[in-house]
Protein backbone atom coordinates (compact mmCIF):
# COMPACT_ATOMS: atom_id res chain seq x y z
CA UNK A 1 0.00 0.00 0.00
CA UNK A 2 1.49 3.32 -1.06
CA UNK A 3 1.27 6.43 1.08
CA UNK A 4 1.16 10.05 0.02
CA UNK A 5 4.52 11.83 0.13
CA UNK A 6 5.18 14.14 3.03
CA UNK A 7 5.74 17.88 2.42
CA UNK A 8 9.48 17.37 2.86
CA UNK A 9 9.51 14.54 0.31
CA UNK A 10 7.49 16.68 -2.07
CA UNK A 11 10.09 19.41 -1.61
CA UNK A 12 12.88 16.98 -2.47
CA UNK A 13 11.18 15.91 -5.67
CA UNK A 14 10.33 19.49 -6.56
CA UNK A 15 13.90 20.69 -6.09
CA UNK A 16 15.19 17.72 -8.07
CA UNK A 17 12.86 18.38 -10.99
CA UNK A 18 13.40 22.12 -11.17
CA UNK A 19 17.07 22.09 -10.17
CA UNK A 20 18.48 20.65 -13.41
CA UNK A 21 17.92 23.76 -15.54
CA UNK A 22 19.49 26.54 -13.39
CA UNK A 23 22.38 24.22 -12.52
CA UNK A 24 22.79 22.80 -16.02
CA UNK A 25 26.37 24.11 -16.52
CA UNK A 26 27.57 22.35 -13.36
CA UNK A 27 25.73 19.13 -14.16
CA UNK A 28 27.03 19.22 -17.73
CA UNK A 29 30.64 19.69 -16.59
CA UNK A 30 30.30 16.76 -14.22
CA UNK A 31 28.73 14.62 -16.94
CA UNK A 32 31.49 15.48 -19.41
CA UNK A 33 34.15 14.50 -16.85
CA UNK A 34 32.45 11.15 -16.29
CA UNK A 35 32.12 10.47 -20.02
CA UNK A 36 35.76 11.39 -20.63
CA UNK A 37 36.82 9.04 -17.85
CA UNK A 38 34.72 6.29 -19.38
CA UNK A 39 36.33 6.95 -22.75
CA UNK A 40 39.77 6.81 -21.18
CA UNK A 41 38.90 3.49 -19.59
CA UNK A 42 37.86 2.08 -22.97
CA UNK A 43 41.05 3.39 -24.57
CA UNK A 44 43.35 1.95 -21.90
CA UNK A 45 41.55 -1.37 -21.43
CA UNK A 46 39.25 -2.22 -24.36
CA UNK A 47 36.49 -4.73 -23.87
CA UNK A 48 34.94 -6.15 -20.72
CA UNK A 49 37.86 -7.57 -18.76
CA UNK A 50 38.80 -7.67 -15.08
CA UNK A 51 41.32 -4.90 -15.75
CA UNK A 52 38.79 -2.66 -17.48
CA UNK A 53 36.23 -3.13 -14.70
CA UNK A 54 38.72 -2.25 -11.96
CA UNK A 55 40.10 0.65 -13.98
CA UNK A 56 36.58 2.01 -14.47
CA UNK A 57 36.05 2.05 -10.70
CA UNK A 58 39.32 3.91 -10.23
CA UNK A 59 38.69 6.52 -12.92
CA UNK A 60 34.92 7.01 -12.60
CA UNK A 61 34.58 6.84 -8.82
CA UNK A 62 35.86 10.34 -7.99
CA UNK A 63 33.78 12.04 -10.70
CA UNK A 64 30.65 10.11 -9.79
CA UNK A 65 31.07 11.14 -6.15
CA UNK A 66 31.48 14.77 -7.19
CA UNK A 67 28.30 14.66 -9.27
CA UNK A 68 26.29 13.07 -6.46
CA UNK A 69 27.64 15.73 -4.09
CA UNK A 70 26.34 18.42 -6.47
CA UNK A 71 22.90 16.80 -6.40
CA UNK A 72 23.14 16.80 -2.59
CA UNK A 73 23.69 20.57 -2.69
CA UNK A 74 20.75 21.03 -5.06
CA UNK A 75 18.39 19.09 -2.81
CA UNK A 76 19.53 20.56 0.52
CA UNK A 77 20.42 24.13 -0.43
CA UNK A 78 18.79 24.45 -3.85
CA UNK A 79 22.13 25.71 -5.12
CA UNK A 80 25.43 24.47 -6.52
CA UNK A 81 28.19 25.70 -8.83
CA UNK A 82 31.14 24.50 -10.87
CA UNK A 83 33.44 25.67 -8.10
CA UNK A 84 31.53 23.60 -5.53
CA UNK A 85 31.68 20.64 -7.89
CA UNK A 86 35.47 20.90 -8.13
CA UNK A 87 35.66 21.12 -4.35
CA UNK A 88 33.39 18.09 -4.00
CA UNK A 89 35.53 16.04 -6.39
CA UNK A 90 38.61 16.81 -4.31
CA UNK A 91 36.82 16.09 -1.04
CA UNK A 92 35.09 12.85 -2.03
CA UNK A 93 37.49 11.43 -4.63
CA UNK A 94 38.91 8.76 -2.33
CA UNK A 95 35.45 7.97 -0.99
CA UNK A 96 34.14 7.48 -4.52
CA UNK A 97 36.91 4.99 -5.28
CA UNK A 98 36.39 3.16 -1.99
CA UNK A 99 32.65 2.75 -2.61
CA UNK A 100 33.05 1.67 -6.23
CA UNK A 101 35.84 -0.83 -5.54
CA UNK A 102 33.82 -3.68 -3.89
CA UNK A 103 31.28 -3.90 -6.76
CA UNK A 104 34.14 -3.64 -9.26
CA UNK A 105 36.07 -6.47 -7.62
CA UNK A 106 32.95 -8.65 -7.61
CA UNK A 107 32.29 -7.79 -11.26
CA UNK A 108 35.90 -8.63 -12.16
CA UNK A 109 35.53 -12.02 -10.48
CA UNK A 110 32.30 -12.52 -12.40
CA UNK A 111 34.11 -11.85 -15.68
CA UNK A 112 36.78 -14.40 -14.71
CA UNK A 113 34.12 -16.95 -13.75
CA UNK A 114 32.27 -16.45 -17.04
CA UNK A 115 35.50 -16.90 -18.96
CA UNK A 116 36.32 -20.09 -17.06
CA UNK A 117 32.84 -21.47 -17.72
CA UNK A 118 33.10 -20.60 -21.41
CA UNK A 119 36.44 -22.38 -21.74
CA UNK A 120 35.53 -25.46 -19.69
CA UNK A 121 31.87 -25.83 -20.55
CA UNK A 122 31.44 -27.64 -17.24
CA UNK A 123 28.24 -27.37 -15.23
CA UNK A 124 30.35 -27.14 -12.08
CA UNK A 125 31.81 -23.87 -13.38
CA UNK A 126 28.35 -22.33 -13.20
CA UNK A 127 28.54 -22.24 -9.39
CA UNK A 128 31.21 -19.49 -9.30
CA UNK A 129 29.26 -17.62 -11.97
CA UNK A 130 26.09 -17.70 -9.89
CA UNK A 131 27.84 -16.71 -6.67
CA UNK A 132 29.90 -13.90 -8.18
CA UNK A 133 26.88 -12.67 -10.14
CA UNK A 134 24.69 -12.49 -7.03
CA UNK A 135 27.42 -10.74 -5.05
CA UNK A 136 27.97 -8.26 -7.88
CA UNK A 137 24.29 -7.31 -8.03
CA UNK A 138 24.11 -7.03 -4.24
CA UNK A 139 27.20 -4.84 -3.96
CA UNK A 140 26.18 -2.74 -6.94
CA UNK A 141 22.82 -1.90 -5.39
CA UNK A 142 24.47 -1.32 -2.02
CA UNK A 143 27.03 0.97 -3.62
CA UNK A 144 24.29 2.94 -5.36
CA UNK A 145 22.81 3.76 -1.94
CA UNK A 146 26.16 4.06 -0.16
CA UNK A 147 27.40 6.84 -2.45
CA UNK A 148 24.76 9.49 -1.57
CA UNK A 149 24.54 8.18 1.99
CA UNK A 150 28.27 8.64 2.63
CA UNK A 151 28.22 12.12 1.11
CA UNK A 152 25.22 13.21 3.17
CA UNK A 153 26.57 11.55 6.33
CA UNK A 154 30.39 11.85 6.26
CA UNK A 155 30.71 10.17 9.66
CA UNK A 156 29.37 6.91 8.19
CA UNK A 157 32.14 4.78 6.78
CA UNK A 158 33.07 1.13 6.60
CA UNK A 159 30.65 -1.50 7.86
CA UNK A 160 28.07 1.00 9.17
CA UNK A 161 27.90 2.69 5.80
CA UNK A 162 27.28 -0.53 3.89
CA UNK A 163 24.80 -1.94 6.42
CA UNK A 164 22.79 1.26 6.30
CA UNK A 165 22.94 1.30 2.51
CA UNK A 166 21.70 -2.29 2.31
CA UNK A 167 18.89 -1.40 4.69
CA UNK A 168 17.80 1.50 2.48
CA UNK A 169 17.84 -0.68 -0.63
CA UNK A 170 15.94 -3.48 1.08
CA UNK A 171 13.16 -1.10 2.16
CA UNK A 172 12.87 0.87 -1.09
CA UNK A 173 14.45 -1.24 -3.86
CA UNK A 174 12.52 0.38 -6.72
CA UNK A 175 13.77 3.85 -5.82
CA UNK A 176 17.42 2.81 -5.89
CA UNK A 177 17.12 0.56 -8.93
CA UNK A 178 15.76 3.48 -10.97
CA UNK A 179 19.16 5.18 -11.27
CA UNK A 180 21.08 2.14 -12.61
CA UNK A 181 18.19 1.32 -14.96
CA UNK A 182 18.36 4.86 -16.34
CA UNK A 183 22.10 4.43 -16.93
CA UNK A 184 21.57 1.14 -18.75
CA UNK A 185 18.87 2.66 -20.95
CA UNK A 186 21.07 5.66 -21.68
CA UNK A 187 24.05 3.52 -22.66
CA UNK A 188 21.81 1.36 -24.85
CA UNK A 189 20.37 4.44 -26.56
CA UNK A 190 23.82 5.92 -27.11
CA UNK A 191 25.15 2.73 -28.69
CA UNK A 192 22.02 2.27 -30.82
CA UNK A 193 21.59 5.90 -31.94
CA UNK A 194 24.48 8.26 -31.26
CA UNK A 195 27.30 8.36 -28.73
CA UNK A 196 26.54 12.02 -27.95
CA UNK A 197 23.58 10.83 -25.88
CA UNK A 198 26.06 9.61 -23.28
CA UNK A 199 26.44 13.20 -22.09
CA UNK A 200 22.77 13.17 -21.10
CA UNK A 201 23.05 10.04 -18.94
CA UNK A 202 25.08 10.84 -15.76
CA UNK A 203 23.22 13.94 -14.55
CA UNK A 204 19.65 12.57 -14.77
CA UNK A 205 20.76 9.31 -13.16
CA UNK A 206 22.39 11.24 -10.30
CA UNK A 207 19.29 13.40 -9.83
CA UNK A 208 17.09 10.29 -9.65
CA UNK A 209 19.52 8.74 -7.17
CA UNK A 210 19.55 11.89 -5.05
CA UNK A 211 15.76 11.98 -4.95
CA UNK A 212 15.66 8.27 -4.08
CA UNK A 213 18.06 8.70 -1.18
CA UNK A 214 16.52 11.81 0.31
CA UNK A 215 12.92 10.67 0.07
CA UNK A 216 13.98 7.47 1.82
CA UNK A 217 16.07 9.29 4.42
CA UNK A 218 13.20 11.64 5.24
CA UNK A 219 10.89 8.66 5.62
CA UNK A 220 13.32 7.28 8.19
CA UNK A 221 13.33 10.52 10.19
CA UNK A 222 16.05 12.75 8.72
CA UNK A 223 15.28 16.41 9.37
CA UNK A 224 17.79 18.24 7.17
CA UNK A 225 15.23 19.94 4.97
CA UNK A 226 12.95 20.78 7.89
CA UNK A 227 15.83 22.54 9.62
CA UNK A 228 16.76 24.42 6.46
CA UNK A 229 13.20 25.60 5.88
CA UNK A 230 11.88 26.13 9.41
CA UNK A 231 14.87 27.49 11.28
CA UNK A 232 16.62 30.80 10.76
CA UNK A 233 20.00 29.45 11.79
CA UNK A 234 21.40 26.13 10.56
CA UNK A 235 21.97 23.44 13.14
CA UNK A 236 23.39 19.96 13.22
CA UNK A 237 21.34 17.13 11.78
CA UNK A 238 20.52 13.86 13.48
CA UNK A 239 21.93 11.18 11.20
CA UNK A 240 21.49 8.57 13.94
CA UNK A 241 17.86 8.37 12.89
CA UNK A 242 18.95 7.01 9.55
CA UNK A 243 21.45 4.53 10.99
CA UNK A 244 19.30 3.29 13.88
CA UNK A 245 17.70 0.53 11.84
CA UNK A 246 21.07 -0.87 10.82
Amino acid sequence: MTTAPTPAQTQVMSRTLRGWWPHLPTLLCASVAICLSAGLTVALAPGVTPVSVLLAALLLGPWAAGLVACVHQIVIEDDTSVRQWVHSVRRFAVFGVVVSTPPAVAAALLVVALRAWHLSGSVVALAPVAVSGAVTVLLLLGGVAALPLGIARPHLRGTRLWLTAFHLVSRWPVRFVAGPVLVVLGVWASTSLTASLLLLVPAPAALVLGAAFWTSALEMGANDLDIQENSESPSQTTPERITRAA
